[in-house]
């Protein structure tokens, strides 16, 4: 093959690459979705995650770690905290392994709706030495740990989101992407100490203006006392 039929070649792979990336739909794939797996593929598609799963867990990104169900009601307390406490299971076998630090959040999603948590949240839980880690599975996990989450009101404060809803897909999206985007936490941060240093320089000269102020008052009172009191002895010998 020669150099043109090789380039020729490229190109129209990259085109029909491109073709199928215009043409994909999150929400349409998902609610095409038949089963759990192809709900992890819609979302490693849309969001372009590597996929990481050696942990024995769904999926791990960076700094957060996903739990899939096909065909789930978030909405439901019972359900949602039986899927949360098995991500905590795989959250507690990090913590053994001193690599809990690896994961800061939590994100359960079937083909209809997710739940995004920080995984700090859950310390108290995936800390603790009153359930049993070793004589459960993590798909069947301790059902004092699935009531301890129920009643600990993290499910009631914590937003749905319906990935069937564009609007909710958005506010989803921005998040994780806000999240996955370690160079805008960088910007954050570098902005956050830069302000930090502009306001420490503010209050240092801001100390200095008003020590400059406290001597000049000082002397001006000093020099305003001699002269009253070099006026007072002058007097009477002007008198005389």
């Amino acid at each position: 093959m020669g150099a043109w039929e090789e380039q020729s070649k490229r190109t129209t792979q990259r085109r029909k690459i491109w073709s199928e990336s215009q043409e994909f739909s999150f929400i349409d794939a998902l609610l095409n979705a038949t089963n759990e797996e192809e709900v992890k593929a819609a979302f490693i598609r849309e969001f372009l995650l590597p996929v990481k799963t050696r942990e024995r867990h769904d999926l791990q990104v960076d700094k957060i770690l996903f739990e899939f169900k096909y065909a789930v009601k978030f909405n439901d307390l019972e359900v949602a905290a039986k899927v949360v406490a098995q991500a905590i299971y795989y959250i507690n076998r990090l913590l053994k392994k001193d690599r809990v630090n690896e994961v800061k959040y939590l994100i359960v999603a079937d083909k209809d709706e997710a739940r995004l948590f920080r995984v700090l949240d859950f310390r108290p839980f995936y800390e603790s030495d009153e359930y049993r880690w070793d004589d459960f599975r993590p798909s069947s996990p301790d059902p004092r740990l699935i009531q301890a989450i129920k009643d600990s009101k993290l499910l009631d404060s914590n937003r749905v989101y319906k990935l069937t809803s564009q609007d909710d897909v958005q506010v989803f999206s921005s998040l994780l992407y806000k999240i996955l985007s370690n160079k805008n936490e960088a910007l954050v941060s570098t902005s956050s100490e830069h302000g930090l240093q502009h306001l420490a320089g503010v209050k240092n000269w801001i100390v200095i203006l008003a020590l400059f102020l406290s001597i000049t008052s000082i002397s001006a009172i000093g020099i305003r006392y001699y002269f009253n009191k070099y006026n007072r002895e002058a007097s009477p010998a002007i008198n005389r």
